[in-house]
């Protein structure tokens, strides 16, 4: 997936999240799609997630467009960058199109969740 926004990832960032998901109680394997995509394999008979890892540092509502994540069937947008963040907007967009987006942190814990549960997940204070 081409895309015009400033998205590519860092090697030393998707290191990072390929170690952190390697790591993982709730995931039994990742496998690197290209193009900064990946399929989580899930532990428990959790289903396997289609994920976008993605460095924008503040995402809102037109990055989630230009992603277009229904269009490459993406469950998931990850903000892997340590700063990244995104507004309220684009997660209101994003779960209406069916797909979570997190930063790192909080996909680390809705990874072990499934359907509804994963495209809500909000982490709590104390996580």
């Amino acid at each position: 997936m081409k895309k015009n926004i400033n998205t590519r990832v860092l090697p030393s960032s998707k290191n990072y999240f390929e170690k952190g998901m390697n790591g993982h109680s709730a995931v039994k394997s990742i496998t690197d799609l290209g193009n900064d995509m990946y399929l989580l394999t899930r532990t428990e008979g959790r289903p396997d997630i289609k994920i976008l890892v993605a460095d924008i540092y503040i995402a809102g509502e037109a990055e989630i467009l230009e992603i277009n994540p229904i269009l490459h069937g993406i469950d998931c947008i990850v903000l892997i960058g340590f700063y990244n963040r995104y507004s309220t907007a684009a997660k209101k967009l994003a779960k209406s199109m069916n797909v979570g987006l997190y930063d790192k942190r909080e996909f680390f814990g809705a990874v072990k969740c499934t359907g509804k549960a994963l495209i809500n997940y909000k982490q709590k204070k104390d996580d």
